[in-house]
């Protein structure tokens, strides 16, 4: 439970998966009631969606939906970054933390687009603050204040855990928070497709792997778990497990995922840039 209480109102521009992903896991936590959430759409029907899943305000006007919050969450993607940024800043108000969502703008960016009286943080939540289970790299802007730091902190401790980065790791972590968890569902899908492989029907070979997964994951939260540690419990000398793992570095574990780790942040890098050099001057 956090220490503070999570600041309200909370005004997400934007309402795509990973907006609804916060959404469920703030209501979840049981510290946001829907009417303290507002969340702006493009598509009518996008809105009917949320209004009727989670009860929360729904509107289409973003500089309205933005009066009076505590903390505005810019969850559109690049392209629109800059259009939503100049309707929305005449009416900010003194005080406000705006929190971007975007892997690609640059804290920079945002603070020349926004109002120097509002404080100004990037986060980098995934899918998992839906149910509560969310590590959010954060970073802040040169205007953030220790108030404007422990709201955020509070509201993303709300849907798991926030951890605090410089603007250079942020890039990293998206290529390790922001994409693992595709790549553990991708993992899990081999264990299921391996079963399957050797006689097991589809519905329990699924079975199997996500409960190992889901397993494994509940042991890594124990306090003071170690990856080390675990695999030592599980893989005994000469065992069965122990030859596993020595198939999956022969055939390459460390060097893919590293590969697909340097892909994502070298594309978050360039996308990054990219939206730099097109940011208007």
């Amino acid at each position: 439970m956090a220490s503070h209480p999570v600041p309200t109102p909370i005004v997400l521009l934007g309402g795509g998966k990973l907006a609804e992903a916060i959404i469920k896991g703030l209501l979840r936590s049981g510290q946001v009631s829907p009417s303290d959430l507002r969340v702006t759409v493009r598509r009518p029907e996008r809105g009917e969606e949320l209004r009727s899943r989670h009860g929360v305000h729904v509107l289409t006007d973003n500089a309205q939906a933005v009066r009076g919050a505590a903390v505005v969450m810019l969850a559109v993607r690049q392209a629109q970054m800059a259009e939503v940024m100049a309707l929305i800043a005449p009416a900010l108000e003194p005080g406000q933390v705006v929190v971007s969502l975007s892997s690609d703008v640059r804290l920079a960016q945002l603070e020349a687009a926004l109002p120097s009286t509002v404080a100004v943080i990037r986060a980098m939540p995934h899918t998992p603050v839906g149910v509560g289970a969310g590590l959010t790299p954060l970073t802040q802007g040169t205007r953030v204040t220790e108030a404007a730091r422990q709201a955020t902190d509070t509201l993303f401790a709300a849907t798991g855990q926030p951890l605090w980065v410089t603007e250079e790791q942020l890039t990293v972590c998206t290529g390790v928070s922001g994409t693992g968890p595709a790549y553990v569902f991708r993992f899990v899908e081999a264990l299921a497709q391996a079963a399957m492989a050797h006689g097991m029907e589809a519905t329990e070979a699924a079975a199997l792997a996500r409960g190992t997964l889901i397993g494994a994951a509940k042991l890594l939260a124990e306090p003071g778990a170690t990856t080390t540690g675990l695999i030592a419990e599980v893989a005994t000398p000469g065992g069965i497990t122990v030859a596993g793992l020595e198939a999956l570095e022969t055939h390459g574990l460390s060097r893919v995922v590293g590969e697909a780790v340097s892909i994502g942040i070298q594309r978050a890098k360039e996308r990054a840039e990219l939206s730099a050099h097109s940011a208007p001057k």
